[in-house]
């Protein structure tokens, strides 16, 4: 497996993960789950294009030689927060109804 297509796997996972934890969070209804994986794969998307961004906008040129440990677990912790935060959208609305309490006199 070449290095791209391991880290490619890695941001797949990180990001699938925590929508998957937003999802049973939320206790989403069944239908949320087939949608999980695309869905998973936008918010990649998203996160990649998100952190290009940042890195050349906010982020000093150097930075990328010298701080490339901080850079990466900070990329990580992008996906989680991405796919957790969408993990938990998505479940919300497609939560499961609970039935009705009968009103409190």
């Amino acid at each position: 497996m070449t290095p791209q297509l391991r880290e490619l796997a890695i941001a797949y996972g990180l990001t699938a993960i925590a929508m998957l934890i937003g999802l049973l969070i939320m206790r989403a209804d069944r239908r949320a789950y087939f949608r999980w994986p695309v869905y998973s794969v936008m918010v990649m998307a998203l996160s990649v294009i998100l952190w290009n961004v940042v890195r050349s906008r906010w982020l000093p040129a150097p930075w990328s030689a010298t701080h490339s440990n901080t850079m990466y677990y900070a990329v990580l912790t992008l996906y989680f927060v991405m796919g957790l935060g969408c993990g938990v959208l998505l479940g919300r609305l497609t939560r499961r109804k609970t039935p009705v309490e009968s009103p409190r006199e």
